[in-house]
């Protein structure tokens, strides 16, 4: 049997009758879909995103106990600090010549909703590179099973959390014990910043 000579005067398609014969027909060539187009998400997708991103943001309100460690006393402050906080720095703080840059209020918020607040509150103030904050969470005098529930988590939670450097009941001016000044540890772009800065002197 002799087996057909391609031709390169011919065209290909002619040279592919031949080989196949007349019955057989070509396929139509449909158009080749956009791979991107393939790959983009869909609206429920998105959603899944946003809900991912949204539970990795709520990460740090997971390790916050809502059992109370130690109750305060209606005229207990809230004063803590870390170990590399120096003195006068403190002192500072519990003046109130650190003016709060961003405050959250907790007054409405029940205790699973203040937990989840109150860790995202610190946890975008470390993000966008705020210092000083005040967090507002009322004296709880009415709160169940005794008073001072919620202002009791906060000075059992603000240690907890990462960023926090220190913290302390507020100036009357400012809330007094229902409230606190925190102060936030830098993050690492702000660092940059302030050895670029001194660099520059």
């Amino acid at each position: 049997m002799e087996v057909p000579m391609y031709d390169n005067n011919r065209s290909q398609d002619d040279s592919f009758d031949s080989l196949l014969g007349d019955d057989v027909v070509p396929l139509k060539h449909d158009t080749i879909g956009d791979i991107r187009q393939a790959f983009t998400p869909t609206l429920a997708q998105l959603e899944r995103q946003k809900a991912a991103a949204a539970e990795a943001q709520d990460q740090p309100a997971d390790a916050l106990s809502e059992i109370i460690q130690h109750w305060l006393e209606p005229g207990e402050a809230i004063s803590w600090r870390h170990d590399g906080v120096q003195d006068g720095v403190f002192r500072s703080l519990k003046r109130g010549d650190y003016t709060p840059s961003a405050s959250l209020s907790l007054q409405q918020h029940n205790v699973t909703q203040a937990r989840h607040a109150l860790a995202n509150f610190i946890h975008d103030c470390y993000q966008r590179g705020v210092r000083n904050a005040l967090i507002i969470h009322g004296m709880s005098r009415h709160s169940q099973p005794k008073p001072g529930l919620l202002r009791s988590l906060c000075g059992q939670w603000l240690p907890q959390l990462e960023p926090v450097l220190a913290a302390h009941s507020a100036r009357p001016e400012h809330g007094g014990l229902g409230a606190t000044y925190v102060m936030i540890r830098k993050n690492n772009a702000a660092k940059i910043a302030n050895k670029e800065r001194n660099r520059r002197r």
